[in-house]
């Protein structure tokens, strides 16, 4: 599915003369009607060349833009507005040009006779295959307004609980940075100066000193085959990531076992999926096909799998509380209140109950990281800085005691 392209025009105005521009769109079609749609009579229409090394590039349309476009069409909805005028408002106050070009090809589309579920599902790049299944399963029962209230809610909670686990994964990565900045100082500047006053005494020095000034000087003279060892090793990470299935599957997992992230990760997925599968519930999707348009944004390799397996399980004929035990993914409270859930007919609370267990866990480790990690920072800079002043001070002691 081609993207936003720019388009260069001429053309006559109200006034009969001639004008040109260059107007974003995502077809040719949409970009002719949003000219007609300002009073342009259009003479000719092509798409611009893009330079190869252009500095401007085309604005991204962020999730909270679909949020926010999704309660400013809510709000219209739900006022009585037609759909077609409400889209026309939205992409008139719209100062992102991306997200007017995509607006505008939504209406287009649904002045053409398109239902507005199968407009969004010509942008997936922005538009989920959840989103266009709720929107549908609104439009079918003539609850569009409340569906979309709904997805709204949905939409909130996921892009909080998102900006919670970055908040969170932030703090150890800053650690580590700032734990190889102090390394990397102290060897490109500190150990240099200590080399030379070695060498002025003729001291003979331990192992573990020339040890560190041999990496001093190493990282001194070879600084540039490091840092492209370092790109490369990025590189080949995320290429592998992108082309080797078994290579990213084993790094998903990897990431869940990793102290602290991998639970805070785990919580955040149980959260996204109990969520997302009771919105769907909510809206009348039937539960195979809510949980097949989950397994694309699960956000780990792992549990997109496991949550594959639920669904041929339960296409066999299974329940879904044993379905979720026999992938071992999920914890047993989950597994039970979901039990409970089916037994009652009140799945739908459960899911929301879980998803507000797990997303208040994520926020207590988010906003308690600092406590937690205190002592591992503490260790780290501790074992860095002792390892310096070791190695630095074995010659000096040993240059006094020969005095």
């Amino acid at each position: 599915m081609p993207g936003i392209q720019r388009y260069q025009w001429t053309g006559m105005s109200k006034s009969g003369s001639r004008v040109r521009g260059v107007i974003q769109s995502t077809d040719i079609k949409s970009a002719e009607a949003e000219l007609r749609a300002s009073g342009v009579e259009v003479i000719s229409l092509k798409i611009k060349p893009r330079l190869s090394f252009s500095f401007i590039q085309q604005k991204k349309i962020k999730p909270k833009e679909i949020i926010l476009f999704t309660r400013y069409l809510t709000t219209m909805l739900s006022a009585g507005m037609p759909i077609l005028k409400a889209l026309e408002v939205i992409a008139r106050d719209q100062e992102n040009p991306s997200l007017k070009s995509v607006v505008t090809s939504l209406k287009n589309n649904i002045s053409s006779g398109l239902t507005l579920s199968d407009s969004l599902s010509k942008f997936p790049e922005y538009f989920s295959e959840l989103y266009v299944n709720l929107t549908s399963a609104g439009e079918k029962s003539a609850t569009l307004d409340k569906v979309l209230a709904r997805l709204v809610k949905y939409l909130e909670k996921i892009d909080r609980l998102k900006s919670k686990v970055k908040a969170a994964l932030i703090y150890p990565i800053t650690i580590v940075v700032i734990a190889l900045s102090v390394s990397l100082i102290l060897l490109l500047f500190v150990v240099p100066q200590f080399q030379t006053m070695f060498q002025n005494a003729g001291v003979q020095l331990p192992v573990f000193t020339r040890m560190v000034i041999h990496a001093s000087d190493a990282l001194r003279h070879y600084w540039w085959m490091f840092l492209g060892l370092v790109i490369f090793v990025v590189w080949g990470i995320n290429f592998l990531k992108r082309t080797n299935e078994y290579a990213a599957n084993k790094m998903d997992e990897f990431i869940l076992r990793l102290y602290i992230v991998g639970p805070i990760i785990k919580k955040s997925i149980i959260a996204r999926f109990t969520r997302t599968l009771a919105i769907t519930l909510d809206a009348g999707l039937p539960i195979v096909d809510s949980m097949k348009s989950m397994i694309p944004i699960m956000g780990n390799r792992k549990y997109s799998k496991g949550l594959s397996n639920v669904c041929d399980d339960i296409i066999n004929g299974n329940q879904l509380a044993s379905s979720l035990e026999s992938t071992r993914l999920f914890p047993n409270m989950v597994v039970q209140m979901v039990s409970v859930g089916e037994a009652s007919g009140s799945l739908g609370e459960m899911l929301n109950n879980i998803a507000n267990y797990y997303e208040d866990e994520v926020d207590y480790i988010a906003d308690n990281l600092s406590t937690i990690l205190e002592p591992i920072i503490i260790v780290v800079l501790g074992v860095i800085m002792g390892c310096f002043i070791v190695a630095m001070y074995l010659p000096i002691f040993k240059l006094g005691t020969t005095i």
